[in-house]
């Protein structure tokens, strides 16, 4: 499918005052203004910010409250639960608070659900073992503020709940907890409200240690943020920033051993590497069952531990990976048969028994291939769970939300989801939902867009240009690695296929002549082949191999010019 390629309006005037203001080059300017930095003290904070620039914990709704009642707790010896979310934002979440407990002196055990039995957040199981095992204080980590039911059913059993969740409240309506610690409250005066759910716990376990900073935690939050992709700018990018320091020289054996069956022992740890190595093992063993094992080597101390944990994960992965490619492939065949994309615009695919945890990585991918939301459901004895992943314009949540007749819950937010629904409403909700979408997406919403931040020529690119993108790092949601467009380009080599898929070739403006690489991008062979000149989208790099430290464009999209 064509991209159709927008590149965004240069503003020359404030891209002048920006560069003369700050000292730095014009096409750092503009990637600023892209990105909505468009005052001195705005681009000077988001290029300087630092672990002093985050907020203060005390700003958050309700942490005093929590602050009160964890100290009630301690001092009366009560049993606390923490509850947490089984994915590794939740598990990074209690490896933070775990050990701020454990310093506090606070008596406290885990509970983290079974994805494919209780499915997310608090069930009437958990409400039941709370109260069997006498706990009198659960404090719930990534999850919590939709569970109006078992949070009520908590209070009449006297136990109280602590809830410190990131995700979007469905109403203005609080369930009814002892302290609710959500920066989208709409009563909250927290300056950032896209903190993860490690972000909070990490803000709550400084809070109540009295060391707001506590920079040994630095390496799980930034793994824990990365993984659960919220927006990194913010507080949040000041977060994965300081972190990726920390985890790049960790100490803990259980990250340290991770990093090495992973490959990338050897390698200066970024964003990619935590989105697409790290949180997908982490991740792996909640998806196919308990994640225990994710746990402990998270916590561990051991270094034999360590490494047995960490092959443990690495097998897990490799075991969701096939199921993930056979479930795939059966959606595919699926949509072949049973989808007219001219008249629906969100893919609800459902089928008996497809397997629970990889549901949200099939719905990713489909949305990937085809441009628009998929919503993936497994059936088992006439209920449906499902995991849905959106596009831009299309708020996943509010659709949901104007669509919960047919469901019986749902929760999550603008690009992502979660939901439970009666296999007899299934075909209901997929009408009404593509019933939503005609509203609310236009054909064109429908075509895949590549966003180009700046028209450059060749001879416009140095080392010294690279050194100041890299002030924009790290990269990730709301702050992608930017996109350049340089036009009429000579074709100054046959293009050469490496390895399976990575396609190359040599480019000139007539100045200067730079290596175009396309990770998979065999399929363009003919094209570049038969082409004289191109236009090339690409992000830029440094090819240090051998110490040669040379520029090279990593290609996003090729046309003939």
């Amino acid at each position: 499918m064509q991209k159709i390629w927008k590149v965004k309006k240069a503003d020359i005037a404030l891209q002048k005052k920006m560069s003369s203001g700050l000292g730095i080059s014009s096409s750092l300017a503009q990637l600023l203004i892209n990105r909505g930095i468009i005052t001195l003290s705005t681009a000077e904070g988001f290029l300087h910010c630092g672990i002093s620039s985050l907020h203060r914990a005390e700003l958050l709704p309700d942490i005093d409250k929590a602050q009160v009642r964890i100290q009630k707790a301690l001092l009366k010896g009560e049993k606390v639960l923490l509850f947490s979310d089984y994915d590794a934002d939740g598990l990074t979440s209690l490896a933070v608070l775990k050990p701020a407990f454990r310093k506090l002196g606070l008596s406290h055990q885990h509970y983290i659900p079974h994805r494919l039995k209780e499915g997310y957040g608090l069930s009437e199981h958990a409400v039941k073992y709370a109260h069997s095992h006498d706990f009198s204080l659960v404090i719930t980590l990534d999850c919590g503020i939709t569970n109006f039911k078992e949070i009520d059913e908590l209070k009449k059993l006297d136990i109280d709940t602590i809830v410190i969740d990131h995700h979007s409240l469905l109403s203005d309506t609080l369930p009814p907890a002892y302290a609710v610690i959500n920066p989208k409250r709409k009563d909250s005066r927290y300056p950032y409200a896209d903190l993860a759910g490690v972000g909070l716990s990490y803000k709550v376990a400084g809070y109540l240690l009295g060391d707001p900073l506590l920079e040994e935690e630095l390496d799980i939050v930034s793994l824990g943020t990365i993984a659960d992709m919220v927006p990194l700018v913010g507080e949040n990018r000041i977060i994965v920033k300081e972190g990726l320091k920390h985890l790049n020289a960790t100490k803990r054996p259980g990250l340290k051993s991770l990093i090495e069956v992973s490959g990338i022992k050897n390698k200066a740890i970024d964003t990619e590497y935590v989105s697409y190595i790290l949180a997908p093992r982490i991740n792996a063993c909640g998806r196919l069952g308990s994640c225990e094992a994710a746990l402990a080597l998270l916590l561990c101390n051991s270094e034999p531990e360590a490494a047995l944990l960490a092959k443990e994960l690495h097998s897990k992965n490799q075991e969701r990976q096939r199921i993930e490619g056979r479930i795939m492939d059966e959606a595919l065949n699926r949509l072949e048969s049973e989808m007219d994309f001219t008249k629906e615009r969100v893919i609800v695919l459902h089928q008996e028994n497809w397997h629970r945890g990889v549901l949200g990585i099939v719905a990713a991918k489909l949305t990937e291939r085809f441009h628009r939301p998929a919503i993936i459901i497994s059936v088992i004895d006439g209920t449906g769970k499902g995991s849905g992943r959106s596009i831009e314009g299309f708020h996943l949540f509010e659709a949901l939300f104007e669509a919960r007749e047919y469901l019986q819950s749902f929760g999550g937010h603008q690009r992502a989801c979660g939901l439970s629904v009666s296999q007899d409403k299934i075909e209901h909700f997929r009408k009404e939902i593509n019933r939503i979408a005609l509203k609310r997406l236009l054909a064109e919403d429908l075509l895949p867009s590549l966003h180009i931040d700046l028209d450059l020529e060749l001879s416009d690119l140095s080392i010294e240009l690279l050194r100041q993108l890299n002030l924009l790092e790290p990269f990730g949601q709301a702050n992608p690695r930017p996109i350049f467009l340089s036009s009429n380009l000579k074709v100054k080599s046959k293009p050469v296929i490496m390895g399976r898929d990575t396609l190359k070739f040599w480019v000139s403006d007539g100045k200067v002549t730079y290596p175009a690489l396309g990770f998979r991008m065999a399929s363009y062979f003919d094209l570049i082949n038969s082409a004289q000149a191109v236009n090339l989208a690409y992000r830029l790099s440094l090819d240090n191999w051998n110490g040669n430290n040379q520029l090279q464009l990593e290609i996003e999209d090729v046309r003939p010019s």
